[in-house]
């Protein structure tokens, strides 16, 4: 079953009132724009260096990866 990473949600802080509000990864890494539920003033999500990207794709293939180990233990 593949991972559906791009839903984890995090929370950060509105650059301009300090209120917390939350995205998703995906939003993040499709470098969306979001109203901040403080100020509503439109926030521009950055993915800075495709860091997001990058961290999704090597999380899963860390579970590839587990799931290869696993199923070769397993004929053992």
């Amino acid at each position: 079953m593949p991972l559906d990473l791009d839903s984890i949600e995090i929370e950060f802080k509105c650059p301009n009132c300090g209120f917390s509000n939350r995205v998703r990864l995906k939003q993040i890494r499709l470098g969306e724009v979001v109203i901040c539920s403080g100020c509503h003033r439109d926030i521009k999500l950055v993915d800075k260096n495709a860091s997001t990207k990058r961290v999704i794709e090597r999380i899963e293939k860390s579970f590839e990866d587990l799931e290869r180990t696993i199923k070769e233990i397993n004929r053992r």
